[in-house]
């Protein structure tokens, strides 16, 4: 109810009370009352006279209607078949691959100190 609470409602009648006094408290309850119903039947007259209820039931004549998109069909579920089997070409060339091997190149040999001369060692 307009986002008012029991809490915020009583604490509301409680203000109108003491602003309007419990003597006149019924009358200006009338008055509220009769004033809500004029501007229900003010609003009812005017939607009758420019037909908001009649376009509201047809909808927007400018926009065109939804388009339901078509139901998704169930793909059919087939067997993975294997693999076709190589061709000799391809058989070929993978053994030659892996046949031919990699020439190592040789490691350097650390130069020895023990060839130098014994004096060249001490200094």
């Amino acid at each position: 109810m307009f986002g008012i609470g029991p809490t915020e409602l009583a604490f509301f009648l409680v203000i109108v009370l003491l602003a309007v006094g419990p003597d006149r408290l019924p009358t200006f309850m009338r008055t509220v009352g009769k004033g809500l119903r004029q501007v229900r039947s003010a609003s009812r007259e005017f939607k009758d006279a420019i037909g908001l209820d009649e376009l509201m039931r047809e909808g927007d004549p400018f926009r065109a209607p939804p388009v339901r998109p078509p139901r998704a069909r169930p793909v059919p579920v087939q067997d993975k078949a294997p693999p076709p089997p190589p061709t000799a070409q391809a058989t070929e060339a993978a053994s030659t691959e892996h046949s031919t091997p990699v020439p190592e190149e040789p490691e350097p040999k650390p130069a020895v100190e023990e060839d130098a001369p014994p004096e060249a060692k001490h200094s």
